[in-house]
Formats: structure tokens, sequence, C-alpha cells
């Protein structure tokens, strides 16, 4: 119980993260009432599909190298990690760009979209503010820097949303895209500021050679970690790409207003545990082969959490959706009652995920995710091709992923209460 103590135990820490992750979602809720009243939901349909986009290609970008800055045995190869994840996105993406540009009109007609021609060479972009963002995130976790990291959130969140208010305010036309990618331009300059302020000696002294050994070194990133989260990617954007085929672009406005209030408040409590949760589990698996002890506590409490909150928006969600963002937004209301449960097992599980990397089982999460994928695909597909309906479609969805993530909450628990020796 030392920890509770400690002022920069786990709850202290974990209290930092909740209170600025706190603030950075609630910018974008308190706007939500004006932004859905700014913009149709087609708008919003179109938006979830190039972030989807951007989503897919951005995983691929660093090769996932980033995610392995916290296990580094000290601060100038976790900088020259970083550098190493930048120096490949920024290649890969200058090649996606010029594809983009060149196959434009291919790629809106695959999705149904016209305007998609328009808005799709932004994608890359968005992909390496995003990286930046990533990169900046994995830098603060693995050196404590929680309260950085927190006024950071409130900077990503801010900028994103009111760009979005702003372009939307004076009626510029592609406001809502235009206003989501400078955001995350915003966000991606403060990441530099602030990680070059306090750690500028780690960054201006990145080495090749030292780029080399540790691309070989962690070179499960690339072929273990990063298909693991491409396939992961692949499968929470799926409904998004089957719904631009076969739905239209209101329809795909609904689900991911939908998910997106649905899945913000969860994320204030689950990220901000899971990026507490990583260090003190890394901390207390490398002392003691395991940390079991620090999961159970973590998840029971996101358990109940889970249960208590999902029971009550389940009640109020079609209601709640047309006060607070108009009368044309209730359809999307009865679509988030219907994810609610995927959304309240995930809600728990994305915590213990974690310890994939903890305990190096990268391979086992390239797994999960296959299984993950499969199991989108196949429900997916009952609800869409066979029942040609948009509810179906979704319950399907909704069965399909709980029952993934149920199976993601088995494994995690195996790898945090066993000891290395038992799951090498």
């Amino acid at each position: 119980m030392n920890f509770i103590k400690n002022k920069n135990g786990f709850l202290a820490d974990a209290f930092i993260l909740t209170l600025g992750t706190s603030l950075a979602q609630l910018i974008p809720l308190i706007f939500y009432p004006i932004l859905s009243r700014l913009f149709s939901p087609a708008d919003f349909g179109i938006l979830a599909t190039l972030t989807s986009i951007t989503g897919v290609i951005g995983v691929i970008a660093s090769g996932k190298y980033e995610t392995v800055v916290l296990i580094a045995v000290n601060k100038i190869n976790a900088a020259n990690i970083i550098g190493l994840a930048l120096s490949l996105a920024l290649s890969f993406l200058m090649i996606v760009f010029v594809c983009f540009y060149f196959f434009s009109d291919q790629i809106s007609i695959f999705f149904n979209e016209p305007t998609l021609k328009y808005w799709i060479f932004l994608c890359p972009f968005m992909a390496f503010f995003i990286c930046i963002y990533q990169c900046y995130n994995e830098w603060c976790v693995r050196n404590k820097y929680f309260t950085s990291l927190s006024l950071n959130k409130i900077t990503n969140t801010s900028a994103v949303t009111l760009s979005k208010v702003t372009l939307g305010g004076i009626n510029l036309m592609g406001g809502l895209i235009i206003g989501d990618i400078l955001g995350r331009f915003i966000s991606a300059v403060a990441c530099v500021y602030h990680a070059l302020r306090i750690d500028r000696s780690f960054f201006f002294n990145l080495s090749f050679a030292r780029m080399k050994i540790l691309a070989k070194r962690y070179k499960s990133c690339p072929f273990y970690i990063m298909p693991a989260q491409l396939l992961n990617t692949l499968g929470g954007e799926l409904p998004i790409f089957l719904f631009a085929i076969y739905f239209n672009s209101s329809e795909i406005g609904y689900y991911s207003m939908a998910l997106m209030v649905l899945s913000l408040p969860a994320s204030v409590i689950s990220l901000a545990i899971r990026d507490v949760f990583r260090k003190r589990a890394n901390d207390e698996y490398i002392k003691y082969g395991n940390c079991k002890h620090i999961y159970i506590k973590t998840l029971s409490l996101l358990t109940i959490l889970s249960i208590i909150g999902f029971s009550v928006f389940f009640v109020i969600a079609p209601a709640l959706f047309s006060t607070v963002l108009g009368d044309k937004w209730i359809l999307a209301g009865k679509y988030a009652q219907i994810l609610c449960p995927m959304v309240a097992i995930s809600f728990v599980t994305e915590v213990g995920s974690s310890m994939f990397i903890i305990a190096e089982k990268m391979k086992e999460a390239m797994w999960w995710q296959c299984c993950y994928l499969l199991l989108s695909i196949g429900f997916l597909s009952v609800g869409a091709f066979i029942f040609k309906d948009m509810v179906m479609a979704l319950f399907c969805l909704m069965i399909g992923r709980s029952i993934a993530y149920l199976i993601n909450w088995r494994m995690s628990y195996r790898f945090a209460c066993c000891s290395k020796t038992l799951i090498a």
C-alpha cells in the first residue's frame, strides 16, 4: 500500500493524468452541441472516412517503434527510438502522399464518396502529426512527465476542437476537415516544443548508427507489433469502410458520433490509468517477474466503474443525444445503445492489454489481433451482407468485438499473473 501514500505513487500519477485527460475531453464535449449544429451527419461521415484511412497508414508509417520507448534501457536509446520512428514515418508518408495524389479519383469511387478526392491527400499529413503526438506521449510516460502529458492532452483537444468551431462558424467549406488537420498540426508543434525545451540534449544528439542498432534490437516492432496494430486498426475501422461502401455518409456520421460520444467519457479514466499502469506494471514485472497485484487491483476498479457508468448511459442515451446534440442526432443515440456493451468491455481491457508489451508477447498480440479482425469481419458481414440493415450490422459487430475483448482480457490476465518463466 506504499504507493498510495507516496505522492509520486500510482494514485497520485493516475489523478494527475485523469484530471488532465478529463479537462482535455471536457473541451470537445462542451463544443459537441455546437459542432453537431454547424455540420451535418454527412460531414462527420466524410471526416470519419478520412480519419479511418489516416489510422491505417499511420500504423504502418513508424513501424510502431515508439511502443518500445517505455522499455528502452536509457533516455539516449529512447530518444533514438523516437528519431527512428519519425524518420520511418516521414519517408513512408511521402510515398503515400504521391500515391493518394495520383489515385484520388479511384479512391473516391471505391468509397462511394465523390468529394473524398479533394481531401484524401491530407491523410499523410494528419498521420505524421498524430505520430509525433504518440511519440511524445510515450516519452512522457517513460520519464513520468505526467503533468506535461496532461497539459499536452489539453492542448491537443483544444486545438482540434476550437479549429473546427472557428472554421465552421465562418461557414468555410470543409471546415470540419480543415479544422481537424489544423488542430493536429498545432498539437504536433506543441509536442516538439515541450520535448526540446525539457530534453533538448537527448534529441540533438541522435545517431544513425545507434538507430540502426536499435532497429535490429527491436525488430519485433515492425514484424509483430506493427502487423498486430494494423490488424487492430483495420478491425476498428472496418465498419467505416464497409458502411462507406454499402450505406451512405449520413449513416457513417451517426455511427461515428455514437461511438465518439460513447467512447470519450470512458477514455477519460481508462487511457489516463493505462498510461500510469504501464509504467507501474512494467516496474513491478521487472522486479518480481509478474504484476498480479496491480493488475487485479486496477482492472477490478475499472470493472465496477464500467458496470455502473455504462448501465446509466444505456438508459439515457437517446434522450441525451436528442437534447444535447439536436433532434437530428436521436438515431445516433439509438446506435450508442447497441454499442454500449462492447465499449463497456473494451473500457476495461484497454488497460490490461498493455501486458502484451510489458511481457514482450508481441507474437501473441499479433495472433489476438488476427482473432479480433476475423471476428469483426465475420459478425459485421452477417449484418451488412445478409441482413443488409444498419441496426443489425451494429448489433452483430457488438457481439463479435465483445467476444474478442473477453479473449484479450483472459490473455492479459495470464501474462500479468504468471511468472516470466512460466509464460516464456
